[in-house]
């Protein structure tokens, strides 16, 4: 069997251990995620000098952020897809480019307009990054080795996200607005060499892209992204001369919806695919991404208006107040990934989002209260605590368990959530601002962390942890329902099906078995398949190690098949083991056997057998990693 439909060289197969080049290749997208979200919090420093410099006003200056923040979010859903259909290598070492080239741009900018232009260009870069970081992470580890990989990795982003400020006083008081831009170009080049030097080619998988849900999606994104942005500040005005806030969201949201339904049946083409809205893992996660960037996203606008304003520093000195938050959050952020392995992500997010309310209703007190700058120093210590901690099992949470074809997909719309929850917090803090003052401002925020508690507290299932006993009532159950022992077992040579599941992208081992062995009724089950014996003369050893499956036993009526068969479709595996004798083992009943009126009825139904398939091995995963 060959999943050359399905996955490539950049997987691993359950058992195999990250290597030397794949924490190389992290450590490439480490540095351009780095890069690209302290690009969306950095200006808010140099916005004084840079208006300054070149004679624009407050309105026109604020575009400079608000472009980059626009032309992020939009394409974030169609870059997910455009990862799985030309490769997440290739889409993200184009958006690093295009990211480290208009940042040069943007360095040398005359005016404000082409400033704003170049912003949009880089805003572009970093959205067709964000989602190919997530999914080529996702490919390259398996666990526990991933759960590590993704706390690394959203720490970096957490921590690059309050850091933004404190980088960009140092670098403004020394050298210039123009500074900002410029130490990207260096930096960026390096992270593309060795982005281009350590990620493996990424398998391009059989999907279109159409380009009218495209064009109307954009469109719907664009309408939300700008209702959230400018009705924030005047709920009832005016867009962009075109119609009301509260108006142009609907609009947004109607179109985004029609996409949605129109492509509901159709997972291998949608920009956003209904079954990932059937776990509630995903909805959690991404719910709880959305409030903690708005909290994180907007937290040092009022914090370094208070330090500037208030406490009259200058913007370096500001930005050393917040050096104990950075200094925290990144010592804090190896550990993040270890309490997702040991305790779960639930565990963990719930930690992170515990201090980062803690820390925001805290900061509150003592802006109100008109404390020194070192005592918020001290809160924002917590601050970078909860960055490290709340970033990484959300991520896990998210992504651990949604199949590969919808990888990106999953990617993109994560990531959509998560960037349109920080233009609200953004839009929202300045209008706060512009009513109340600073510490009322950071009341409300510590409001959004605690949506984020919520979220963390109902992702469900320990996903991550590698304890029977941290696995939830909804994982006890799963667990006790099959305490230890088969359903039962088939044991046959692989050999050559119809070739309908390679077609469908779901190639799977057919297993020659006699009839006459005892085996559970016709049904979708998670399972195991055993190599007892190979053939080929280059590797005559038999693989024991049990590889986790999805096992389909029955006639498949779907196509007016008869003949009852087994075929076991093999997670994260790369190999040809045709003609090698194999054993397949069932645990867990999925679903029965069900004839589907169509294929695209098929195929979203098999991705859905698939999550609760991962659902199912991440829960017994102690069993499948134990050496």
């Amino acid at each position: 069997m060959k999943r050359s439909a399905r996955s490539g060289p950049t997987e691993h197969t359950i058992r195999q251990a990250p290597t030397r080049r794949d924490w190389l290749a992290l450590a490439a997208l480490c540095i351009g995620f780095f890069l690209l979200l302290v690009d969306s919090t950095i200006i808010s420093v140099a916005l004084p000098a840079l208006m300054k410099d070149l004679g624009a006003g407050e309105q026109t200056a604020i575009w400079v952020n608000s472009a980059y923040l626009f032309a992020y979010a939009i394409p974030l859903l169609v870059a997910g897809r455009l990862g799985d259909r030309f490769g997440a290598r290739g889409i993200y070492l184009l958006g690093l480019g295009l990211f480290t080239a208009a940042s040069l741009l943007c360095a040398l900018s005359p005016t404000t307009g082409i400033l704003i232009l170049w912003r949009v260009v880089q805003g572009l870069g970093a959205a067709l990054m964000t989602p190919q970081s997530m999914t080529i992470i996702r490919r390259i580890f398996t666990f526990p080795a991933l759960a590590t990989a993704l706390g690394i990795w959203a720490s970096v982003g957490g921590t690059a996200a309050v850091s933004g400020p404190l980088l960009g006083g140092v670098l403004v008081g020394t050298w210039g607005w123009q500074s900002i831009f410029l130490v990207n170009v260096p930096i960026g080049i390096a992270a593309w060499i060795a982005a281009w030097r350590w990620i493996p080619r990424s398998t391009r998988l059989p999907v279109s892209i159409p380009l009218t849900s495209v064009l109307i999606s954009g469109a719907g994104a664009f309408a939300i992204v700008a209702g959230i942005h400018e009705g924030a500040a005047s709920p009832g005005g005016v867009v962009l001369g075109l119609m009301p806030a509260w108006l142009l969201l609907c609009v947004g949201a109607v179109l985004v919806g029609g996409v949605v339904y129109a492509q509901r049946s159709r997972p291998d083409i949608a920009l956003l695919p209904v079954v990932l809205f059937r776990g509630r893992a995903f909805v959690m996660a991404a719910l709880g991404s959305a409030a903690a960037s708005f909290t994180v996203g907007a937290a040092m606008i009022p914090v370094m208006i208070y330090l500037q304003e208030d406490r009259g520093l200058d913007p370096f000195e500001a930005a050393l107040t917040l050096v104990p938050m950075g200094v925290v959050a990144a010592l804090a952020a190896p550990f993040a990934g270890r309490s997702v392995n040991s305790r779960g992500s639930r565990f963990t997010a719930i930690v992170g989002s515990v201090s980062l309310t803690v820390s925001m209703a805290a900061a509150a007190g003592l802006v109100l209260t008109e404390a020194n700058e070192w005592s918020l120093s001290g809160v924002f210590v917590l601050f970078g605590f909860a960055n490290a901690f709340i970033w990484a099992p959300l991520s896990v949470a998210a992504l651990t368990v949604i199949p590969d074809r919808l990888m990106g997909a999953a990617a993109g719309a994560y990531n959509a959530v998560k960037q349109a929850g920080g233009v609200l917090g953004s839009a929202a803090t300045a209008a706060l601002l512009a009513a109340a003052s600073e510490g009322t401002a950071l009341a409300a925020l510590a409001g959004s962390a605690a949506l984020c508690v919520v979220a963390a507290a109902l992702l469900g299932p320990e996903v991550g942890s590698s304890e029977p006993g941290h696995l939830g009532r909804k994982g006890a159950d799963l667990l006790e329902s099959n305490p230890g022992s088969f359903l039962g077992y088939a044991a046959g040579p692989v050999v050559q099906g119809e070739g309908r599941g390679k077609k469908l992208g779901f190639p799977t081992a057919n297993i020659d078995f006699d009839p006459a062995t005892p085996l559970p009724g016709d049904g979708v089950y998670a399972g195991r398949l055993t190599i007892l014996e190979r053939t080929g003369l280059d590797d005559a050893r038999p693989s024991p190690e049990p590889l986790a499956a999805l096992v389909s036993i029955g006639s498949n009526a779907t196509f007016n098949a008869t003949t009852r068969t087994i075929e076991a479709y093999i997670l994260d595996f790369d190999e040809d083991i045709y003609g090698c004798r194999a054993e397949v083992s069932v645990e867990w009943l999925i679903r029965p056997q069900i004839k589907f009126e169509t294929v695209d009825d098929l195929i979203a139904q098999m991705d859905q057998d698939e999550v609760r398939g991962r659902e199912y091995f991440q829960l017994k995963r102690y069993e499948v990693t134990d050496e």
